[in-house]
């Protein structure tokens, strides 16, 4: 009996829950609350904390002393006073750093290899990939990658929904081949995450993950809120719910051989390390904003007395008596040159610790079409350097999503189960590059010495897929009339100098 059922067999549910909750191991629960104000601009400390940040109280209009004939005092009246909002400039760095992350790593999909050794594996190969399309794996994973970066964890739960818009008869008949065994379920995935509102608590035992544990809450009609917990184990699942101060609960099998979670952490945000510095360039630029706020128009200074003020507001006169007399502006000049220098400074320092590239129109706009390939490879050494570390955790991530995908279609289709047993299928991330294909192409046929497509190809890789026969047909009985043609030609300049050589005769 391992830990998960011994703790079931407790017959109290609220000791259950408490219990599981404890079987973490390594890995921590999130900081879900910092996340989350580091995800959100507008819950960055710039804008909510008041009391680090206040607002100003200016005198707009100074006390004036009174003399009192009563009293024989003389007083002074309060000033007059106005509530100045501080500037609150907050930037979305976090959200812009982890997306360019998210794209270098799953923005090409994952590449799946397998060598095949009967029709079997080849159908089940086939489903396979048929089960990641009709599931949408490739905005999937941009979620989850997302998701592990900003919120430190994502649980991926798959189950058997019914299959009710033909996807085994598809599947199938896009094989061409004899109509096999139509299963009355196809696999379904769903993502779970904190920022989604759930909870998410992985059993394990040592390395091993024995069990799953969702928390989360549902709402009813009158907008109050259930608390709900959902527990996945090798062979069931057991829905926990708090109604009226009492637990409910519900079980069913979930039908697979293995736990049909999929589970991935990380020790902190991909942004916490840089926080610190978005915190300094945001209230940099709000009190830089402050700043201009008050001082950006120059303040006109008068020397000696005033003598006579005239004119329109745009082109008085002022006449000023006495020696020394002078006016002119006081102009700020000095200051935005060193927030601008440690703006830029501290925004490089901010992406450069986390290779990551930043991809703007100003920072790619010397960047010519005669870029070649190998300049990109090294614009984007980092973010690749990046990639590689990622790969450490999102690797097996997708590699026990492929595993898990491959034992449940052999478990839901008799005709899959087989082969299930012997395909061997691997996958692997490959970062995003931006390629230079004429580079590609006049290096392959330099080393070939001679082209490398056929016409066909040629066709296909011009963007022509679905009419390359009518496309070559058509080219074909082009180049045959210009051949025609220039024979023709040819024949019609022959009879004539054969007819001239006559005539010279």
């Amino acid at each position: 009996m391992n830990k998960v059922d011994e703790i079931l067999s407790n017959p109290d549910i609220g000791y259950r829950i408490a219990q599981l909750k404890l079987y973490r191991g390594k890995y921590t629960e999130p900081c879900t609350v910092q996340n989350k104000s580091d995800w959100e601009p507008e819950q960055h400390e710039i804008i909510t904390d008041k009391k680090k940040y206040p607002d100003s109280n200016v005198i707009t209009k100074k006390g004036k002393k009174v003399f009192s004939a009563t009293t024989g005092r003389e007083t002074e009246t309060e000033p007059e006073m106005d509530d100045v909002k501080a500037n609150r400039i907050s930037l979305p760095l976090e959200q812009d750093q982890i997306n360019i992350h998210t794209a270098f790593t799953v923005g090409t999909e994952p590449a799946i290899t397998c060598e095949t050794n009967d029709d079997g594996e080849k159908n089940l190969l086939s489903a396979l990939k048929y089960t990641l399309k009709k599931n949408f794996i490739k905005f999937v994973n941009k979620k989850e990658v997302r998701s592990w970066l900003s919120e430190q964890e994502v649980a991926e739960y798959w189950y058997a929904t019914p299959d009710t818009d033909g996807f085994w008869y598809k599947l199938w008949n896009k094989l061409k081949s004899v109509v096999g065994v139509k299963s009355l379920n196809r696999p379904k995935c769903v993502v779970w995450s904190p920022f989604r509102g759930d909870s998410l608590y992985p059993v394990m035992d040592g390395d091993d993950m024995i069990g799953f544990m969702r928390g989360y809450k549902v709402k009813n009609t009158d907008n109050s809120e259930i608390e709900c917990y959902m527990l996945l184990t090798d062979t069931s699942v057991y829905t926990w719910k708090l109604i009226g101060g009492s637990w409910t609960e519900d079980v069913f099998k979930h039908g697979f051989s293995k736990t049909p979670v999929i589970y991935m952490w990380r020790p902190e945000n991909l942004c916490a390390r840089v926080r610190n510095i978005r915190i300094r360039i945001e209230k940099l630029l709000s009190q830089y904003a402050d700043c201009i706020d008050y001082h950006f128009f120059p303040y006109l200074i008068l020397y000696g007395q005033i003598d006579n003020f005239q004119g329109k507001a745009k082109n008085h006169i002022i006449q000023m008596m006495g020696q020394n007399a002078k006016a002119q502006y006081l102009t700020w000049d000095q200051v935005p040159d060193t927030v601008k220098f440690e703006v830029n400074t501290l925004l490089d320092m901010y992406y450069s610790l986390t290779n990551t590239p930043r991809i703007s129109f100003e920072n790619l706009k010397d960047m010519n079409n005669a870029v070649s390939g190998v300049a990109f490879k090294f614009y984007f050494m980092g973010a690749h350097m990046a990639v590689e570390n990622h790969a450490e955790e999102v690797g097996p991530f997708l590699q026990r999503r492929i595993n898990f995908l491959v034992t449940a279609l052999g478990e839901m289709n008799a005709d899959l189960y087989k082969p299930s047993q012997t395909i061997d299928v691997e996958t692997d991330i490959v970062p995003y590059m931006i390629d230079n294909i004429s580079d590609k192409i006049k290096t392959a046929i330099e080393a070939a010495g001679a082209p490398i497509w056929d016409k066909k190809t040629g066709i296909a890789f011009a963007g022509n897929i679905d009419k390359v026969d009518e496309v070559y047909k058509a080219l074909m009985e082009e180049q045959q009339q210009k051949n025609q043609d220039e024979k023709s030609s040819q024949d019609q300049e022959a009879a004539v100098d054969i007819q001239n050589n006559k005539e010279k005769k």
